[in-house]
């Protein structure tokens, strides 16, 4: 896909201009940018839902493009009908399969029998050649890493909420498995694991991919190139989101030090030209005006509009913040915390995870006093709570400013001043609370709060609907304050800067892990190894060891295999020396069988060396 001088406006204000950029057939690129910065607008260019201005995108031949957003699914279809609609050709093979199979049944021997196996031949090889019953091993794979169950397979699409419809939608995407995949903000209503799903999902898929995320450790394991909208143009990066951090403030500061150059120059000029205007020089002076006027219009070097706060405590708390003993919690019948037993102290900074359901938001409500529980919770000396919740709630009749005064009554310029320091600057003051947006809202109660001066702080989801620069905003602060944070969060790399524990609740009860988002992480894997290995270990006590094969055997396997890896390894030569020509890329459909083939080959060698090391390790012992 290339793209050539793309410019938006929206009416007489300039979206972005002067977009030129390459799609290649398996570029990993993540959209980043402000809020509002028309990141979404550049998306539904490409997809054709809007037309721009000026400027052409062009696609190759036999390019398909997927967006989430373009189409829900129909709610007369359950799950499962919906998910294999893009292996239509498979299940249609698959049927003629089945009939033929039934009309040789009923056949004698003769011509017509001959011909019917003939026909039932060809159409199971074109039904192979065509995947197979492999779709349905995705569509389960699919369908089991965004989170739905078997039994959900048979729900009616009319039955989901509007976030499984999302998730739906989502699934459908990844089986149609276009050659440019446009995801904006596709983890949005996916818990932790669903996100790691995609993520390794989206690691190995064999196509292009644009996402659109806030989520930067998810951009960093899924993105090897960033595309940065910034005041109007497109710039272009290699490599994740923490690489394109250090390159994007060498780019602004090379920019500010050519914009300094560029003014001294100016002065220079502008004091020659005025000094020789009228005198013997006046030629080289009206020389110098033309030079003066052809000296290139840099961009100005804005600084980005971001929140600037810190939450200062009325006081110091106790160094005991709170005890937690067989704390349960049941909603109806429905039991959520079964126990939990646990204690924080002054200056921890816990993250609760969990799958969606497991009680991180009911733990947060009991702390901050908002439901009733059995069990003990005892409070330290000197605490002062304060609770940002999931839902977000304001008077609806009142402005921003007025809801603010309604609840700190202090003199409006320094009610004011705190709004500004939350980006509400001039008239925004007076916006009705009923229309701001999500990640207005979420800044306004972040406002509130800060006037309330707590030393512990309870967040549940608190960068929900903020941009990248609101989150780092609101992480220097929660760095910087010297109280008590417990908090829910789907955000890793806010969980990893910020948490000194983790708290995992799974079916109502507590595990707490020492560390941030990664040392959970690992905790994780290494448990998961460990499982794995000990079943093996169970495996191999049912199964015993065959009796050791004799070493001209093992000879000849060995040999046998050296032939395969010197074959896999010139293919994979040939294969690189391909890939690095700019012509492959003209073929769509040519440079994506290269692709998946190089991969194949990669994935072989691994293997094959594995099974290398395997029997020279035998050979040795024996």
């Amino acid at each position: 896909m290339i793209i050539k001088d793309l410019w938006k406006y929206y009416g007489e204000e300039l979206v972005f201009q002067e977009v030129n950029a390459n799609i290649g057939p398996v570029d990993r690129i993540g959209l980043v940018g402000a809020n509002g910065v028309g990141k979404t607008t550049l998306l539904k260019t490409f997809v054709g839902d809007i037309t721009p201005e000026r400027g052409e995108i062009t696609y190759r031949g036999g390019f398909t493009l997927g967006y989430l957003w373009q189409s829900m699914p129909r709610t007369s279809q359950t799950l499962r009908e919906f998910l294999v609609e893009p292996f239509s050709e498979q299940i249609m093979l698959e049927k003629t399969l089945r009939e033929l199979e039934d009309e040789m049944s009923r056949l004698d021997q003769g011509s017509r029998l001959k011909q019917t196996m003939d026909r039932y031949a060809r159409t199971q090889e074109r039904f192979e050649h065509e995947g197979g019953y492999d779709y349905l091993v995705q569509v389960n794979s699919v369908s089991t890493g965004l989170g739905f169950t078997q039994a959900d397979l048979d729900r009616t699409l009319d039955t989901f909420s509007g976030g499984e419809q999302m998730r739906v939608s989502l699934a459908g995407l990844l089986l149609n498995r276009p050659s440019l995949l446009i995801l904006d903000e596709p983890t949005n209503h996916l818990d932790v694991e669903a996100i790691s799903w995609l993520e390794d999902f989206l690691s190995t898929y064999p196509k292009a991919f644009i996402v659109v995320s806030h989520d930067r450790y998810f951009l960093d394991r899924v993105t090897t190139r960033i595309w940065e909208l910034h005041h109007h143009k497109l710039y272009q990066y290699t490599g994740n989101y923490s690489q394109f951090i250090p390159m994007r403030s060498q780019r602004l500061e090379q920019l500010e030090a050519s914009l300094e150059r560029q003014e001294q120059e100016k002065e220079r000029m502008e004091f020659f030209i005025n000094k020789f205007r009228a005198g013997t020089r006046s030629r080289q002076a009206k020389s110098m005006e033309k030079k003066l006027a052809r000296l290139p219009k840099l961009e100005q070097s804005k600084s980005d509009s971001t929140m600037a706060f810190r939450f200062e405590p009325k006081r110091q708390s106790g160094n005991n913040i709170v005890f937690l003993e067989d704390v349960k919690k049941s909603y109806d019948s429905n039991p959520v915390l079964q126990g939990i037993t646990g204690e924080i102290k002054r200056g921890d900074r816990i993250a609760l995870v969990g799958p969606n359901g497991s009680g991180k938001s009911t733990l947060l409500k009991i702390l901050a006093g908002e439901l009733d529980y059995q069990g003990s919770v005892k409070w330290g000396t000197g605490i002062e709570l304060g609770y940002f919740s999931q839902l977000i709630s304001f008077n609806p009749d009142y402005t921003v400013l007025e809801e603010l005064y309604d609840e700190h009554r202090l003199e409006l310029g320094v009610l004011r001043s705190v709004l500004a320091r939350f980006l509400f600057y001039g008239e925004d003051v007076f916006k009705m609370t009923s229309v701001l947006s999500g990640g207005e809202r979420s800044r306004l109660a972040l406002a509130k709060l800060l006037l309330h001066r707590p030393n512990v702080l309870l967040l549940d989801e608190p960068t929900n609907h903020l941009d990248i620069l609101a989150r780092e905003a609101l992480e220097g602060a929660l760095q910087d304050f010297g109280g008590t944070i417990i908090f829910v969060s789907h955000d890793r790399y806010f969980m990893e800067k910020l948490a000194t524990k983790v708290w995992a609740l799974n079916e109502g009860h507590l595990q707490e892990y020492i560390g941030g988002f990664r040392a959970y992480d690992e905790a994780l894997r290494a448990l998961e190894t460990s499982h794995s290995q000990r079943k093996d270990g169970e495996k191999k006590q049912r199964n015993p060891v065959k009796t050791k094969r004799s070493l001209i055997s093992l000879q000849k396997e060995r040999e046998k295999l050296e032939e395969i890896i010197v074959s896999l390894e010139e293919r994979k030569d040939e294969l690189e020396q391909i890939l690095a020509s700019p012509d492959l890329y003209q073929d769509e459909a040519k440079s994506v069988q290269i692709v998946q083939e190089y991969e194949q080959v990669k994935n072989r060698l691994v293997a094959e060396y594995g099974a290398w090391e395997a029997l020279i390790e035998e050979q040795e012992e024996g």
